[in-house]
C-alpha cells in the first residue's frame, strides 16, 4: 500500500484510503501565518488574509455574522428583526416567516442568560456562540472565532469542478461529509444555512469562495442589500 507525501514531511494522503485523496487538506496557506489559529474578529482566507476591511473589531466573527439582523444594535435579535433582515436581502415574505420559525425556536434559549426561556424567542448576540451546532464546517470555533484552515478545507476537500467555487452537488457532498452520527438538528441546520446562502448568492450554478467567506463575517449581507437598493433606484 503506497503513501503519498504531499506537505513537507507529513503524510496527508494514503493510496489505500481513497477518501484522503478525494478530500485533500489545504495547501499554500503560509500567507495566513498559522492558518489553524482561530481569529477572534477577522474572517481570513488565502485571498483575504486580513479579512474584510471595516468589520467591527470588538465583535467575534460569529457576532459579526448575525449583526446585520440586529437593526437597533442593542444586542438582541427579535423575531421581527430576522423577518425584516431577510426581506432586506430580497427574500419573499413566506420564506422570511419560515426562517423566523426555524431560527428563533432553535437559537433563542441557548443564548439566554436565564434558565427561563424567552417567551418572545429573542436571541442574545452576546451569547451567540452557544448556538454553534454540530455537523458544521468548524469554520467557527465554540467561542465564535474564525478558523481559516477549516474554511480553506471547505474548498480543498469539496471544490473540484470550478476552482474556488462550490456547485450545488458539491455543497450536498460537503454536508454529507461533515454530518456527525445521529446529529439530525446539525444536519438540518446545515441544509437550511447553505440552502439559504445558495438562494441568496449562487451565480451561474456556483457559490464563489469570496461570497462564502463574506457571509461568515456578515459583510455579504450588507453587499447584497446595497446591490438591491442600487437595482431598485435604476428601475
Amino acid at each position: 500500500f503506497g503513501v503519498i507525501q504531499v506537505m513537507g514531511t507529513f503524510e496527508t494522503e494514503i493510496e489505500s484510503v481513497p477518501i484522503t485523496k478525494e478530500r485533500r487538506v489545504p495547501n499554500d496557506v503560509d500567507v495566513l501565518n498559522n492558518a489553524g489559529l482561530p481569529r477572534a474578529n477577522i474572517a481570513a482566507s488565502r485571498e483575504r488574509p486580513s479579512g474584510t476591511e471595516g468589520r467591527p473589531g470588538q465583535m467575534t466573527v460569529l457576532q459579526q455574522h448575525v449583526e446585520f439582523f440586529d437593526r437597533d444594535r442593542d444586542g438582541i435579535i427579535r423575531p421581527y428583526d430576522t423577518y425584516y433582515g431577510f426581506r432586506r436581502l430580497g427574500f419573499n415574505p413566506l420564506f422570511c416567516l419560515v426562517a423566523v420559525f426555524i431560527i428563533h425556536p432553535s437559537f433563542s434559549y441557548v443564548t439566554q442568560t436565564s434558565w427561563m426561556p424567552s417567551l418572545t424567542f429573542n436571541i442574545n448576540t452576546n451569547f451567540i456562540h452557544n448556538g454553534k451546532h454540530g455537523s458544521d464546517t468548524e469554520s467557527y470555533d465554540t467561542e465564535g472565532r474564525f478558523v481559516p484552515e477549516k474554511f480553506e478545507e471547505i474548498f480543498s476537500k469539496y471544490s473540484h469542478q470550478t476552482q474556488d467555487a462550490l456547485t450545488f452537488r458539491e455543497i450536498v457532498t460537503m454536508i454529507r461529509g461533515n454530518a456527525n452520527v445521529m446529529d439530525f438538528f446539525g444536519v438540518f441546520a446545515m441544509v437550511f444555512e447553505w440552502g439559504t446562502l445558495w438562494l441568496l448568492r449562487a451565480r451561474n450554478g456556483v457559490l464563489l469562495k469570496e461570497d462564502v467567506r463574506a457571509q461568515y463575517d456578515g459583510s455579504l449581507f450588507y453587499k447584497v442589500e446595497r446591490e438591491l437598493k442600487e437595482r431598485e433606484s435604476k428601475d
